[in-house]
């Protein structure tokens, strides 16, 4: 089988909102994909532009600023998903696989609840910067919209942790249950 890495068991079986999450966080990501491939040929037209003597592209670090940030948290969802977001299980590597269950959807519980927090926070700084009017300096780039730009992202992310989180601690378990249940039923037909 060709499983994405870090794919738990429970993922693999899709379900319409599995289905519907893998969709827009596949959208997201190749909009970043996207964005960073349009960062990259800004980048070079200014570093070509700037070697031939025609100069650079007006603002071009500003930018390149604004559009990493946004482009690189499109990612995140898609990541998080999938279980690719970073976490260390050299210690958890010999635990039984319910405790690691456990553990996992503890983490993808407090990672949820972490980014809901920052894209609410996320959110409310765009606001706030957009009624204050900043821009930046050499292109007067509204700050507030590669900030608003980030809250998608962010709100997916909680969104995918969450689901990862009810994934592992209470389906799993509703699994096991109804497993138990078809035991128990078989040796009473059985009779």
């Amino acid at each position: 089988m060709n499983e994405p890495m870090g794919l738990p068991p429970e993922l693999r079986q899709r379900n319409a909102v599995e289905a519907a999450l893998s969709g827009v966080c596949k959208l997201l990501a190749y909009a970043g994909g996207a964005l960073f491939l349009g960062l990259v040929a800004m980048s070079l037209v200014s570093i070509v532009g700037r070697k031939l003597g025609f100069g650079s592209v007006n603002g071009d670090i500003e930018l390149m600023q604004a559009g990493t940030a946004v482009a690189a948290a499109a990612f995140l969802p898609y990541c998080t998903l999938m279980g690719e977001n970073l976490k260390v299980d050299f210690f958890t590597e010999h635990f039984p696989a319910a405790r690691k269950r456990w553990m996992d959807g503890s983490a993808d519980l407090i990672l949820a609840i972490a980014v809901a927090v920052l894209a609410w926070r996320t959110a409310l700084s765009a606001i706030s910067i957009h009624e204050a009017g900043e821009v930046t300096t050499l292109v007067s780039l509204p700050v507030w919209i590669p900030v608003a730009g980030l809250v998608p992202s962010l709100a997916l992310t909680s969104l995918c942790a969450f689901y990862r989180a009810a994934t592992a601690l209470f389906r799993r378990r509703a699994m096991v249950t109804a497993a138990g249940l078809e035991q128990a039923a078989v040796p009473e037909v059985a009779k």
